[in-house]
């Protein structure tokens, strides 16, 4: 697939009558290129030159030579151009006229040739996979003969590429090969300081044009901002030249005559062999003074003032946290039991341990000695397995007054109560089980009370250690943490100060790097992101206050402040449009009819009615639905997870490959999204309309969380 589309990039290519050069020499494929006279039609390729520096053009040339025999012949005639990886090529200019001929022994052939521009990219032996010719030849020399479809491979087209030497290689070189100059203007000489000017260097000569690196430029009294730049090509010759121009938003932070410095560009001359540096001369200005003028130092005041206050990092929405929606999953509950309660109840459980023991207690006529010892050992026995162990003793057990005393102490009980316990059952076996007594005697109503006494006793202290113990640890878990939190605001708070000082101090480099060391440990300080996007922005880097903005303002979608600075940026609308809608009340307004309509329906089942207000009812749980999609909605866009900022100048290419062609170049602070990953590839749309595939190294989410 990736072969397919590399070749409709390159397209179907008729061969075109042979170009000659400046100085009237043909195509060496023309020229150079071996013929077999016993084929009617050969197909050929080369490289020339063969061997070049990586950054220098060599020219692809296809050729297809017809004999004479069979070139009026011919019905049809195509040759596509392989995929070259690792080369940036180049379409070739318009073509010129006639075909020139080459005679070899007794055959003479007329040449087609397609040349195209093409520059290696990395050093090394590049192979050019083999190009493919296509003709059809009629059967007869009748006009409506029938034809035969015939198919041609060229051989591999190899191109050497090495790097340029490193000897007397320039320290401010940064990979210009060609012949090349350089010329520089601003659009305007006067200024204002405070107010940007447009200062624009362009690069000129033969080379790969399209990657020309950006001058480096140091204006000692101004800041400047990279922008966009610009290619043109000279479009009547196979000799790619042309000029790239490089723009900058150069804001003057001092007043008086002025100038910009001389701007040096190293690049290496293949022609010569060696580097050289193309220089555009300085440039006078006169800047007037500006309200961003300080009298005394001459340093720029900083354009936006910081939020002296640090909140900490703001509350997450309720709608993202579990009690929320376990809420919102439970409302429903109580209806539907009601629901359920309506159908034939079932058979009633049967009484606990306790209930059966205080049945017997409180009967109007008195229980037999040993019924009662049996419930009550049956309830010590509940009561001290389920508070103390989990697992216990059984009540078989427990009749060892021994036994059932040890039992109770180790589950809390006093030992007065665990003595009175024992003491007890001793007696109740001495009269269920005595010699002289009945088994079946009852047992008297004071007996009756005191079994009644004994086991709301030990109910009431069972466990009760255990329980003071369990609220001291909890409570101390949860002052250990509360007083961790505060120490950690406490910290990020002193940072945050710091941070205030040094951008106070005009250093906004270094308040840059201590707003973002706080976001990257506080990810919903909203307070450290808004200062982060504005020192950025103080320091020259439109990517840092785009990003510090955006998530600011995604953070707080009713911050003021954070929207205006966005909008001064460009990056307020489009993709990076914020709506100013908090999604929490709408969720909260969702909640509320939603627990309101459940509510409603709960009480109806409750008086066992026909619901009256069923319409109300309907229409609520309607609401409640339509306002949380509305949420939904406003905090995915808030969320921004497919989205990304551009941190550094990121070429768009055709495929997810370094020697794929460029469509255009993202700058430092537009908003893209995603829409594909491939490895270290991702897929980008941006505002415009424009689309393709930028390293993920140059881009950084915009993710809110």
């Amino acid at each position: 697939m990736l072969a397919l589309l590399a070749a409709l990039a390159l397209g179907v290519q008729t061969p075109h009558p042979a170009r000659a050069d400046t100085t009237g020499r043909l195509p060496a494929v023309v020229t150079r290129a071996p013929l077999d006279t016993t084929a009617a039609v050969n197909v050929r390729v080369l490289a020339a030159p063969e061997t070049v520096y990586v950054g220098q053009q060599s020219t692809y040339e296809l050729g297809v030579f017809l004999d004479t025999s069979v070139r009026d012949r011919m019905r049809r005639l195509e040759a596509i151009a392989p995929e070259m990886r690792g080369l940036m090529a180049y379409e070739p200019p318009a073509t010129a006229s006639g075909f020139p001929t080459r005679t070899v022994g007794q055959h003479r052939y007329e040449a087609r040739v397609y040349e195209r521009a093409v520059f290696p990219l990395t050093p090394g032996r590049i192979a050019i996979p083999p190009a493919r010719l296509v003709y059809a030849m009629p059967l007869t020399y009748s006009f409506f003969s029938h034809e035969e479809t015939y198919e041609l491979r060229s051989d591999s087209a190899i191109v050497v590429a090495i790097d340029p030497p490193v000897a007397g290689r320039p320290s401010d070189w940064n990979g210009a090969v060609g012949t090349l100059h350089i010329t520089s203007h601003v659009d305007s000489a006067a200024g204002r300081v405070g107010n940007p000017v447009l200062l624009t260097v362009a690069v000129a000569g033969r080379g790969n044009v399209n990657l020309f690196p950006r001058p480096q430029i140091a204006i000692p009294w101004a800041s400047a901002v990279p922008t966009v730049e610009r290619v043109t090509l000279a479009a009547d010759s196979l000799d790619i030249r042309g000029v790239k121009e490089f723009d900058w938003v150069v804001t003057p932070q001092r007043d008086g005559r002025l100038t910009i410095p001389e701007i040096h560009y190293s690049y290496f001359d293949p022609d010569a062999r060696r580097y050289e540096t193309a220089v555009a001369p300085a440039m006078p200005m006169t800047i007037a003074s500006g309200t961003l003028a300080s009298g005394d130092t001459g340093l720029a005041l900083p354009r936006y003032t910081l939020r002296s206050a640090y909140r900490g990092p703001l509350a997450p929405a309720p709608y993202t946290r579990q009690p929320f929606w376990w809420l919102v999953g439970l409302v429903p509950v109580p209806a539907l039991a009601l629901a359920v309660a309506r159908r034939p109840r079932r058979a009633r459980r049967p009484a606990t341990p306790a209930r059966a023991l205080l049945a017997l207690t409180r009967a109007t006529e008195p229980p037999s000695t040993r019924e009662l010892r049996r419930a009550f050992l049956r309830a010590v026995a509940a009561r001290v397995r389920d508070r103390a162990f989990g697992t216990g003793p059984v009540p078989a057990t427990l009749a060892e007054p021994g036994v059932l005393a040890r039992a109770a102490r180790r589950a809390g009980v006093s030992v007065t109560t665990a003595t009175a316990a024992a003491a007890l059952v001793d007696e109740l076996d001495t009269a269920s089980f005595s010699s002289t007594g009945m088994p079946a005697a009852r047992a008297s109503s004071e007996l009756a009370k005191r079994v009644e006494r004994t086991y709301r006793a030990i109910d009431r202290e069972a466990c009760r250690p255990r329980g003071v113990a369990y609220t001291a640890v909890v409570a101390l878990l949860l002052a250990v943490a509360v007083g961790a939190h505060a120490a950690t605001v406490d910290g990020d708070a002193a940072l945050f100060a710091r941070g205030v000082e040094a951008y106070q101090s005009h250093e906004f480099a270094a308040s840059e790097r201590v707003f973002a060391d706080i976001t990257t440990r506080v990810p919903r300080a909203a307070d450290a992101w808004a200062n982060l996007g504005t020192a950025a922005f103080s320091a020259g880097d439109t990517a840092g206050a785009a990003l510090g903005w955006q998530r600011a303002l995604r953070i707080e979608p009713l911050a003021s402040d954070m929207r205006d600075r966005l909008e001064m940026l460009g990056a307020a609308s489009g993709l990076g449009g914020v709506p100013a809608i908090p999604p929490t009340p709408i969720a909260l307004l969702a909640a509320a009819c939603w627990v309101l309509a459940w509510g409603m329906l709960a009480l109806n089942l409750v008086r066992r009615r026909t619901p009256g207000s069923l319409p109300f009812i309907a229409g609520a749980l309607g609401v409640a639905v339509v306002l949380g999609a509305i949420a939904a909605s406003v905090d995915s866009r808030l969320a921004a997870r497919d989205l990304v900022v551009v941190i550094q100048d990121a070429p768009l290419h055709d495929l997810p490959a370094l020697a794929s062609d460029r469509t255009t170049t993202l700058r430092p602070g537009e908003i893209a999204r995603v829409v594909e990953r491939q490895g270290p590839w991702v897929r980008v749309d941006t505002d415009g309309g424009r689309r393709g595939w930028a390293e993920l190294d140059d881009l950084t989410s915009l993710s809110r969380d």
